[in-house]
C-alpha cells in the first residue's frame, strides 16, 4: 500500500468505528448520518468519498463488526479441546467483546432493525447463518464425545442456542442498559446445558 492508500484505510476503519458507535447507541433509525460525520471529524466530501449512503455504511459497519467477532470467538473456541466446551466459548466470547467493546452491539441492532428490509434483510443473515452452523457442528463432535443427548437434532439445538443469546442480549438492553448480560448469559448457558446433557455426563462442567 502506499501512505496515500494506508491513510484511506484508516480514515474508513475510523468512521466504521465512529458509526459501530452511533448504531449501538441510537439503532438505525436513530442514528443520523450527520451525527457519525461530527464524529469522525471529517468534511462531507471527505465522508461520502468512502460511503455514499447510510445503507452502504451500515452494511460496512456489520460486516466489520463481524470479523472482530470471529476474530473472538475463533480464538476463544478454539481454546478449549472438547467440543461442549467450544460450544459454550462462544456466548462467552461475545459477552467479553460487548463488554470491552460496547459499539459491538451495533451488531444486533441493526439486524433487529433491518432483518425486515427486502433490500437490507437478506445481507445481514449469513453472519447468523454460520454463527448456526458453527454451533450445530460443535453439537454434533459433542454428542459423538458424549456430552450432549444424541436424541438431540445439532441443527434445532444450535438455533435455540442462537435465538436464546440474542433474546437475553435484548432482555438486558430493555430493562437497564445491559449491565447484567454477563449475570444472565451464564444463567442461561447452566440451565441449557442441563437439557443438554446425557444422565452419565450430569454432573459434568464446562470449562471456564
Amino acid at each position: 500500500m502506499t501512505p496515500q492508500t494506508d491513510r484511506g484505510e484508516e480514515t474508513k476503519r475510523r468512521i466504521l468505528e465512529m458509526a459501530a458507535e452511533a448504531f449501538a447507541e441510537g439503532g438505525y433509525a436513530g442514528a443520523s448520518l450527520n451525527d457519525v460525520i461530527r464524529r469522525s471529524g471529517l468534511t462531507k466530501g471527505a465522508f461520502y468519498f468512502h460511503f455514499d449512503s447510510k445503507e452502504a455504511l451500515a452494511l460496512e459497519v456489520f460486516r466489520h463488526k463481524q470479523e472482530q467477532w470471529m476474530g473472538r470467538v475463533m480464538t476463544r473456541v478454539m481454546g478449549h479441546e472438547r467440543a461442549i466446551d467450544r460450544f459454550v466459548a462462544i456466548p462467552r466470547a461475545l459477552v467479553d467483546l460487548i463488554e470491552e467493546d460496547s459499539s459491538s452491539r451495533s451488531m444486533s441492532r441493526l439486524s433487529r432493525e433491518l432483518c425486515h428490509d427486502p433490500q437490507l434483510g437478506p445481507k445481514l443473515t449469513p453472519q447468523l447463518e454460520h454463527w448456526v452452523e458453527l454451533s450445530a457442528d460443535l453439537v454434533r463432535r459433542a454428542q459423538d464425545e458424549g456430552d450432549v443427548r444424541a436424541d438431540l437434532d445439532p441443527v434445532e439445538v444450535a438455533e435455540v442456542a442462537v435465538a436464546g443469546f440474542l433474546g437475553v442480549e435484548e432482555m438486558c438492553d430493555a430493562l437497564g442498559g445491559g449491565e447484567d448480560l454477563r449475570r444472565r448469559v451464564d444463567a442461561y448457558i447452566r440451565i441449557f446445558l442441563s437439557a443438554l446433557e446425557p444422565s452419565r455426563a450430569a454432573d459434568r462442567q464446562p470449562a471456564k
